[in-house]
């Protein structure tokens, strides 16, 4: 008899939740991803108020790393004309949405097309805009006006979303409902992850599962955002925000990038996160040797001088991920 398979969902964005399908889908698992719907910068912007659709962005990424084979080229950004900022990527999944008017419909149908295995489900059936409120009483609207600000770290009261009433996408709690695993990052800690949080039937949801919870940290931290935190300080902001310390389990990089690196990227990166030999002393946090060896490569990609070159080895992550689930 067949082993049964293990439901794993991931909740994230972009990047991070990408390169983490990436390694996960070399298992023999079921996989399904909750991508944060409030991303507004760039050609996902763009496309989103054209369109009045769903940010395009984050699923991209998500798209190509579950993909059977190398759509990599969906990525690729056009570098002139009345095109110029949007990936290709990006305008194939707004002619699919045009086309069912179904923002869900359509990515079931361009996952069969790039002959994946699993799901990319949108948090929600509608756009959402995160709002930072500032001690001072001003606000900061929208996941790019937020992620440029220096503020964040000293002066924010608190995280909302546009409209305030938005209900979760019903797949994404069946999914939660149904998980064996649920993983958390890795990603931006406010514009990736804490959006699901601020949505009240995925905060129930994941309050309430019985699935096994694990944090991936980030490599680094994000100025004016997270500036010198630890590792333990990111689970502290999301478990406060969720009322309950739900992770089984926090995975974190012990790797160190060397000096020169640090200095010839300090554009696009500032400090590893931290973490203390104290953290080995409790059993949820588990450090492993994570950072990938490779620097991510950018001709194609004209905004790429100011994106973060380094990331998570996936097949690394997954395979930590992937020990954890079976403990």
């Amino acid at each position: 008899m067949a082993k049964k398979q293990k439901k794993i969902v991931v909740i994230g964005g972009g990047t991070g939740t990408s390169v983490l399908l990436a390694g996960l889908k070399r298992y023999p698992v079921q996989l399904s991803a909750i991508i944060t719907t409030g991303d507004d910068g760039s050609s996902s912007g763009v496309l989103r108020k054209e369109f009045n659709m769903i940010p395009p962005g984050d699923i991209r990424q998500c798209l190509i790393a579950l993909a059977k084979g190398n759509f990599g080229y969906l990525n690729d950004r056009f570098h002139k004309g009345f095109l110029h900022g949007h990936t290709l990527g990006n305008l194939l999944i707004t002619l699919f949405y045009q086309k069912n008017n179904d923002f869900q419909q359509a990515i079931d149908q361009l996952l069969q097309l790039v002959g994946a295995e699993g799901s990319l489900i949108p948090m929600t059936l509608r756009p959402v805009t995160l709002v930072a409120t500032l001690t001072n009483g001003a606000t900061l609207n929208g996941e790019h006006a937020i992620t440029i600000s220096k503020k964040i770290r000293t002066h924010l009261k608190k995280f909302s979303l546009i409209p305030a009433s938005i209900k979760a996408n019903p797949r994404a709690l069946k999914a939660i409902s149904e998980a064996d695993a649920i993983v958390t990052g890795p990603g931006n800690i406010y514009s990736s992850i804490l959006p699901h949080l601020l949505v009240p039937e995925i905060r129930r949801a994941l309050t309430v599962s019985r699935a096994k919870k694990i944090y991936v940290a980030n490599l680094f931290t994000h100025e004016g955002h997270t500036d010198d935190f630890s590792v333990l300080d990111f689970v502290t902001i999301l478990e406060r925000y969720l009322n309950v310390g739900i992770f089984d389990h926090v995975i974190y990089n012990t790797a160190r990038v060397a000096p020169v690196l640090l200095k010839k990227y300090s554009h696009a990166v500032k400090a590893p996160v931290r973490f203390s030999a104290e953290l080995g002393k409790d059993k949820r946090f588990v450090g492993r040797p994570l950072i990938s060896t490779a620097i991510r490569a950018s001709s194609s990609d004209p905004i790429a001088k100011i994106r973060n070159p380094f990331l998570h080895d996936s097949d690394k992550l997954a395979t930590v991920v992937m020990q954890l689930i079976s403990s």
